[in-house]
């Protein structure tokens, strides 16, 4: 499943979210925009991105040691990020 939703809290902030889940269960959320890890903007585009990670629970998969979510995640860090992510067992529960 593809989603892409903007920001309801706020409906007039220069900000998005594209999520992608996969058939094991986990999802990978982009977010870019103001008030997010991210660098570039809705008119020229985006150099990097924030990203978050959960399993089908809901549950978040930590992506940094101090952190669920990596800000200022480039294209190929992306990429890499999914790859891991849809690579990953899904979780019986």
């Amino acid at each position: 499943m593809i989603k892409i939703s903007k920001d309801e809290y706020n409906p007039t902030a220069k900000r998005a979210n594209f999520s992608m889940q996969f058939a094991n269960g986990y999802t990978v959320s982009l977010a870019m925009g103001d008030g997010i890890y991210s660098n570039g903007n809705m008119a020229t585009g985006f150099t990097s991105v924030e990203v978050g990670v959960w399993d089908k629970n809901g549950d978040w998969v930590p992506l940094t040691e101090d952190n669920d979510v990596r800000g200022w995640v480039t294209a190929d860090g992306v990429l890499d990020i999914m790859n891991k992510v849809a690579a990953m067992q899904a979780i019986d529960s």
